[in-house]
C-alpha cells in the first residue's frame, strides 16, 4: 500500500482545554500480523470527558500514546481494515471497538476469530481485557446500518450501567428504597435508570428511582419515563430524609456530594461514583462527612464473567442490550459532526457542560 497521512486528536494532559490536531504518517509497509484500520466514526459522550480527568490515575493515556505531555482520549467506534498482514484479518472487515479520537489505529491481533480479535500491542498487554477486544461487526446479528450509532454511543455506557444495576441487586440496594441518580440526562445515567426500571417493574421492588438534573433538564429527565420523578439540584431539600438512600453518582461535583451527604446523613446507605460530568468542580471547600465507594466497570466485569462465564455473561448482557435499545430510540436524536473543526467544538461544548442531553453526538474524522 502507499503510506498514509492520518490525523490524531490530541489533548494536554495538565490542561484539557488545549487541544490539537497532530499529524503523522503510517509506513507504506507493515510487519508480520499488523493491521491498519481506518476508523469510520466514533462516538463522544460525558463519558469520555471521564477518561481524560482520570486519564493519568487509570491508565487512560496509556491505551493509545502519543507526544510526551499530552494525550489521546479513548471512544468507542467503528473501523475498516485497509491493510493487513495478518492471514484472519481480511481487508474490508468492520470492527467494533475502542479506538483513539483518530483517523487510524495500527493493531497487533491475536486470538483471532470470525467474532472478532484482541489487540496484542505490547503497550495494552497489561491493560483491561475489555478494552482489548474488537468485534467483527459482521458476525453480531445487532449490528445494522441503523444500530451502529446507538451502539457506538450506549453500549459501552450500558455495560457500565448493567455491571451497577446487577451489583445494587445483589447486594438487596443496601437496605434502601430511594435511588438517587445525579446528572440524571446523562447516556450513562440514562442506560442505569432503564434497567433499574426494568427490574423494578419484573420483581415488583419498592424502590423509588430519583433523577437528580440542572433546572432545565427536569422536564427531558421526566420524559424519559425510566424515573419515577425528576428534581433539580435546586431542590434536593424535597428529599424526604426518612426513607434510606443508594445515590449513585454520575457528576463528581464536590458540593453536590457534601449536600446529599450533609442532608441524607446516616440515611445514605451507599455512595456509588461513577462519573466526572463536572469535572470542573471536583473540589470544593467543605471535606466531604463520608467517602464513597468507586465502581471500576472492568473489575467487575471480570468477576462476574468468572462466575458466569464469558458466555453467560455476554448472553446476559445481551437480553438487557435488546431490551434497552427497544425503550431508548425513540429519545435520541442522532447528531454527526465532521471533521478536525467541528470535532475541537464539540469536545469543548463537552468540556464545559454545552450538551443537549436530546443529542447522539457521533464524530467521523476520515470524512
Amino acid at each position: 500500500m502507499a503510506s498514509i497521512t492520518a490525523h490524531d486528536f490530541i489533548v494536554n494532559i495538565n490542561n484539557l482545554q488545549e487541544s490539537q490536531v497532530l499529524e503523522k504518517i503510517y509506513s507504506d509497509e507493515l510487519s508480520p500480523n499488523q493491521v491498519l484500520l481506518a476508523i469510520d466514526k466514533f462516538s463522544f459522550t460525558s463519558n469520555n470527558i471521564t477518561y481524560g480527568v482520570v486519564g493519568q490515575q487509570m491508565n487512560y493515556w496509556k491505551f493509545f500514546p502519543t507526544q510526551s505531555g499530552y494525550g489521546i482520549i479513548p471512544t468507542w467506534g467503528l473501523a475498516n481494515v485497509v491493510a493487513s498482514k495478518h492471514p484472519d484479518v481480511k481487508v474490508g472487515q468492520r470492527y467494533y471497538g475502542y479506538y483513539p479520537m483518530s483517523t487510524h489505529l495500527l493493531v497487533e491481533p491475536r486470538n483471532v476469530s470470525s467474532a472478532g480479535f484482541v489487540d496484542d500491542a505490547e503497550h495494552r498487554r497489561a491493560l483491561p481485557p475489555i478494552y482489548n477486544y474488537y468485534t467483527n461487526t459482521e458476525h453480531d446479528p445487532s449490528f445494522t446500518p441503523s444500530t451502529e450509532d446507538l451502539i457506538s454511543i450506549f453500549r459501552p455506557l450500558f455495560i457500565t450501567s448493567f455491571l451497577i444495576d446487577d451489583h445494587l441487586a445483589e447486594k438487596g440496594y443496601f437496605g434502601a428504597s430511594q435511588l438517587i441518580l445525579t446528572s440524571a440526562s446523562s447516556k450513562t445515567a440514562q442506560a442505569l435508570a432503564s434497567q433499574l426500571a426494568h427490574r423494578k417493574k419484573k420483581s415488583a421492588l419498592d424502590l423509588e428511582i430519583v433523577g437528580l438534573t440542572s433546572e432545565q433538564n427536569v422536564e427531558f429527565v421526566n420524559a424519559l419515563g425510566c424515573y419515577d420523578r425528576a428534581i433539580s439540584y435546586n431542590a434536593m431539600r424535597e428529599l424526604n430524609t426518612d426513607e434510606k438512600y443508594v445515590v449513585i453518582d454520575f457528576t463528581g461535583n464536590h458540593n453536590t456530594q457534601y449536600q446529599l451527604q450533609t442532608a441524607l446523613g446516616d440515611k445514605l446507605a451507599y455512595n456509588c461514583l461513577v462519573g466526572l460530568v463536572d469535572w470542573q468542580n471536583l473540589q470544593g471547600e467543605q471535606p466531604l462527612p463520608k467517602k464513597g465507594e468507586f465502581f471500576f466497570a472492568p473489575t467487575y466485569a471480570e468477576k462476574r464473567q468468572k462466575e458466569w462465564g464469558v458466555k453467560g455473561f455476554q448472553q446476559k448482557v445481551g437480553m438487557a442490550w435488546q431490551q434497552f435499545m427497544n425503550t431508548i430510540q425513540s429519545s435520541i436524536t442522532i447528531k454527526e459532526h465532521t471533521g478536525p473543526q467541528a470535532l475541537a467544538e464539540l469536545y469543548s461544548d463537552m468540556l464545559n457542560g454545552k450538551i443537549d442531553p436530546k443529542h447522539g453526538n457521533v464524530v467521523s474524522l476520515n470524512k
